[in-house]
């Protein structure tokens, strides 16, 4: 991927078990990568081959690549590039970090952005500020427990883009 100088890794590609009923518990990310939250949809260890081949590279072997940058891309919110601060995602820590919106997908909140990352048993998850309802999003691994919220606005809240063909996110790092 050429953003920003390039140098980004594609480590994970995902799609949603019901994304037409998206806040429903029944609804996650699929698949999961083999990180420690441990959810029950179903995990991989193969390295995705493009944006829509649904696979995560084992996760020991994203730190080796690098990490300190993320893209999260998807197309139903916003796509944000993040720097480390205080957290880190290959480093499974909680903790700030430094966003931007790098393109516009939804129709508001183009400068909203999370600015820490939260790791939780159901999944790591991107979010404004240490209040409640501030998710932004959330790599949901439980189709029992909660939703994935892909939140443009960071008010965990349905704001994702609704009625697309083949929606999915991805993860880049560097």
């Amino acid at each position: 991927m050429v953003t920003d100088g390039g140098g980004w890794t594609l480590v994970y590609s995902y799609t949603f078990t019901n994304y037409g009923n998206f806040k429903a518990t029944s609804n996650a990310v699929t698949p999961q990568p083999n990180w420690p939250s441990k959810g029950n949809v179903p995990v991989s260890t193969t390295p995705p081959l493009s944006e829509t081949d649904y696979a995560a590279l084992e996760f020991e072997l994203w730190k080796n690549i690098g990490g300190q940058e993320v893209i999260i891309k998807s197309n139903i919110n916003h796509w944000i590039q993040c720097k480390e601060g205080t957290g880190s995602l290959v480093n499974w820590r909680t903790g700030s970090f430094t966003c931007t919106v790098i393109k516009a997908v939804a129709s508001g909140c183009i400068d909203t952005v999370p600015s820490q990352l939260a790791i939780a048993n159901y999944g790591p998850y991107f979010k404004r500020g240490s209040g409640l309802l501030t998710t932004y999003y959330l790599f949901e691994v439980f189709t029992t427990k909660n939703w994935p919220t892909h939140d443009p606005c960071g008010t965990n809240k349905d704001g994702h883009v609704k009625g697309v063909a083949n929606p999915h996110g991805n993860i880049y790092i560097r």
